[in-house]
């Protein structure tokens, strides 16, 4: 298969996922961003807090660049999903500081297209569907020793989706 094919796929693959993300949270995101991944049940062990201070490291970085500086950056469309057990109330909290963080970065004009933040609620195969193949990166940063297999990682891989991970689960074997 020639690479052009490939990217156009996977340039029409962002274009549908733009438009879900759309539409679940009015927010506009460029197909010409990277689109940083973590989707997943919502737990400690599966670390989207660190995925979270990580954005606003970058969040800040970003804001106290040059505007020349500005000009070099890759802008990112940073999207975690899951669902959280009714009772886990830490990952309740997750989700309310990602909405949160999301709020300030997705309405900081400083920041325009730079970076953005949205959580997908209710992560289930019909959204996999779309998120998947749309995916430059994805993150699988749980806890070394706690991920049994972790398979998603594979899914994300064969849609040539670039993984940014620890050496758990299926990346041990």
């Amino acid at each position: 298969m020639e690479k052009g094919l490939i990217l156009k796929v996977h340039r029409m693959n962002k274009s549908r996922l733009a438009q879900y993300i759309e539409g679940i949270s009015g927010l506009k995101v460029s197909i010409d961003a990277m689109f940083d991944v973590q989707v997943k049940r919502i737990h400690e062990y599966k670390r989207q807090y660190l995925n979270i201070l990580s954005i606003i490291h970058r969040y800040d970085c970003i804001k106290n660049m040059t505007s020349e500086e500005r000009k070099k950056v890759v802008p990112r469309v940073c999207l975690i999903g899951g669902k959280a057990a009714p009772g886990y109330e830490i990952a309740k909290k997750l989700i309310k500081l990602i909405h949160a963080v999301g709020g300030k970065i997705n309405n900081d004009p400083d920041i325009g297209n730079l970076l953005k933040l949205v959580f997908v609620p209710d992560y289930n195969v019909s959204v996999a569907e779309l998120i998947i193949p749309a995916s430059d990166v994805s993150q699988h940063i749980s806890t070394a020793g706690h991920e049994a297999s972790g398979t998603s990682s594979m899914k994300f891989l064969m849609n040539g989706c670039l993984i940014l991970g620890t050496l758990d689960g299926a990346a041990v074997k």
